[in-house]
C-alpha cells in the first residue's frame, strides 16, 4: 500500500470560517468538518457554490465541534449525495440539531433576500442527523486504508475535539478550534506530542490577549458602571459556549453580591437549547466543575435570570428601561435578535455594548469595536453614542503565544504545519513565527490547494 496521501483545503484556508478539509489515500476519502463561510454577503454567497468534490464518494465525515462554521454545510453535503458516516463526540452531537435548524432558518431568509434557491431544508437536516454517530474522547475509530482516528479534547466548546489520524506509526492532527484555557467550565486543551503533520487554526495567530486573570473583575466593573447609571448592558454573544460562560460568571457575581441585583435576559431560544445540552452533558466539563455539579450546584440558575422565548417578548425587553443585562445572539451582531436591542441603546450614553468574542472582518461587531460612530446597519443609518468596550479574556481561542507553545510541544517530531482558519495576516504571522522560533516547516494554504504528504 502506498503511503502517499493527498490533503485538500476546500474551506477554512485563507479565511477564518468554512472549515472543510479532505484527506484522500487510496480508497479512503475522509472529510474533516463541513462548515459555512461567514462574514459579509460576498463571503456567505460561497455557501451556495457546488462542492469541489463528489459528496457521494466520501465515506466518513469527522466533525471537530458544533460551531456553524464547522457544521453548517453538512445538510447540503447530504442533500448532494453523501451517504457515509458522520462522527463526533456525544456533546457535539447533542448541540448539532438546534444549531443546524437555526442555521436553516437563517439561510432560508438569506436565500429569499438574494433570490437564491434554499441551501437546504429541515428534511435535509433530519437526513444528516440519521447518519450521525457519537464517540467519547480517545475512542479508537477504524477507518478505510488502515487509518485509525480518535478525538482529543480541544478545550474550545463543549465536546470540541481535535481529530488525530494514525497509520503506520505516523500521526496527523486537525485541531479544529483550540481553547485558550479561558473557559470557567471546560478543561484545558490536550497536548499532541508525537505528531508529524498538523493542520492548525490561527484565529488569533497575530494577537496576544491581555492577561485574563482579572476578566471577572473587568466584567464586574462594567456591570456596576452601567447598572449604576441605570443603563442597559448588552452583550452580543454566540449561543454556544460564550453564553454559558457568561451565565456562569454573572451568576457567580450576583450570588457573591459583587454586583447589584437586576434582571438578566438571555434573548436567544437557541442559547436556551444549547444550555440544556450543557446541563445534560456535565461529563464534558472540567473535573472541578463536575465536582461542583455532583455537590448539587445548579451552575446556570439564579433568580434574576429569564430566558426570552419569542420575538414579542424580545421587543418588550428591548423597550424596557434599564437597569438590565441582555445577552443576545448573534455574537458578531450580523443577525439574530441582538440588532433591535442595539438599535434601542445606540443613542443612550448610559448604556454599554460589551464585545466578548471574535468579530469577523466586515461584521457590525467588528465595525463597532473599531470605533465607528456613524454607520449603516441593515440599511439604516445609526449614530453610536453608547459605550462600546471589550473583554478579550473570555476568548475561546488560543492567542499567538499559546498557539506557538502548543506547536512547540510536538516540534521535535513535526514534518509540516498547515496554518489555516485565520485571516491571511493572522495565518501568515503565525506560520512565520513557527518557522523562525521552532525551525518547523509551516505554510498557509489557500482554498483549492492540495498537498502530497507521506502518511
Amino acid at each position: 500500500m502506498s503511503d502517499k496521501t493527498t490533503l485538500y483545503f476546500h474551506g477554512g484556508a485563507g479565511t477564518v470560517t468554512g472549515s472543510n478539509f479532505l484527506l484522500e489515500s487510496g480508497d479512503a476519502k475522509l472529510l474533516i468538518d463541513c462548515g459555512l463561510t461567514q462574514g459579509n454577503d460576498a463571503a456567505e454567497a460561497r455557501n451556495w457554490e457546488p462542492f469541489a468534490y463528489d459528496p457521494a464518494t466520501i465515506s466518513f465525515l469527522l466533525v471537530t465541534h458544533g460551531h456553524i462554521d464547522h457544521i453548517g454545510r453538512i445538510p447540503k453535503l447530504v442533500k448532494d449525495g453523501f451517504k457515509g458516516r458522520i462522527i463526533s463526540t456525544e456533546a457535539t452531537h447533542a448541540i448539532v440539531e438546534p444549531l443546524l435548524l437555526d442555521s436553516q432558518d437563517l439561510l432560508a431568509n438569506s436565500a429569499e433576500k438574494h433570490g437564491r434557491d434554499v441551501l437546504y431544508t429541515k428534511e435535509d437536516v433530519a437526513a444528516a442527523l440519521k447518519l450521525w454517530e457519537e464517540v467519547p474522547y480517545h475512542k479508537k475509530i477504524e477507518l478505510p486504508g488502515g487509518i485509525v482516528a480518535e478525538f482529543l479534547d480541544a478545550g474550545h466548546i463543549l465536546g470540541s475535539g481535535m481529530v488525530r489520524f494514525e497509520r503506520n506509526g505516523k500521526k496527523m492532527v486537525f485541531t479544529g478550534d483550540l481553547g485558550g484555557g479561558n473557559s470557567p467550565l471546560l478543561s484545558a486543551t490536550e497536548d499532541i506530542a508525537g505528531t508529524q503533520y498538523l493542520v492548525c487554526e490561527s484565529v488569533y495567530g497575530d494577537r496576544v490577549r491581555p492577561a485574563d486573570d482579572n476578566r471577572r473583575d473587568e466584567l464586574e466593573n462594567i456591570i456596576e458602571d452601567t447598572i449604576g447609571k441605570g443603563g442597559t448592558l448588552l452583550i452580543p454573544a454566540f449561543s454556544t459556549e460564550r453564553t454559558q460562560d457568561l451565565l456562569f460568571e454573572i451568576r457567580t457575581l450576583m450570588t457573591e453580591k459583587r454586583i447589584p441585583s437586576c434582571p438578566v435576559f438571555i434573548d436567544s431560544p437557541l442559547a436556551q437549547k444549547i444550555t440544556a445540552a450543557y446541563v445534560a452533558h456535565p461529563e464534558y466539563f472540567s473535573a472541578a466543575m463536575q465536582e461542583r455539579i455532583k455537590g448539587g450546584e445548579s451552575i446556570f440558575s439564579f433568580p434574576e435570570l429569564q430566558f426570552v422565548e419569542d420575538m414579542e417578548e424580545s421587543v418588550k425587553v428591548s423597550n424596557m428601561p434599564g437597569p438590565k443585562i441582555v445577552v443576545a445572539g448573534s455574537g458578531m451582531s450580523n443577525g439574530g435578535r441582538v440588532f433591535h436591542h442595539e438599535q434601542s441603546i445606540f443613542g443612550d450614553e448610559k448604556s454599554t455594548i460589551l464585545i466578548v468574542g471574535y468579530q469577523a472582518a466586515g461584521s457590525l461587531g467588528r465595525r463597532l469595536i473599531e470605533g465607528e460612530k456613524n454607520l449603516t446597519a441593515r440599511g439604516q443609518k445609526v449614530s453610536v453614542r453608547c459605550r462600546v468596550t471589550a473583554i478579550y479574556g473570555y476568548s475561546a481561542h488560543m492567542d499567538s503565544e499559546e498557539l506557538l507553545e502548543f506547536v512547540n510541544k510536538t516540534a521535535t517530531t513535526l514534518k509540516q504545519v498547515f496554518v489555516v482558519m485565520g485571516e491571511p495576516s493572522s495565518a501568515t504571522f503565525l506560520a512565520q513565527r513557527i518557522r523562525d522560533y521552532l525551525s518547523v516547516k509551516a505554510t498557509t494554504p489557500e482554498a483549492g490547494d492540495k498537498v502530497e504528504i507521506d502518511f
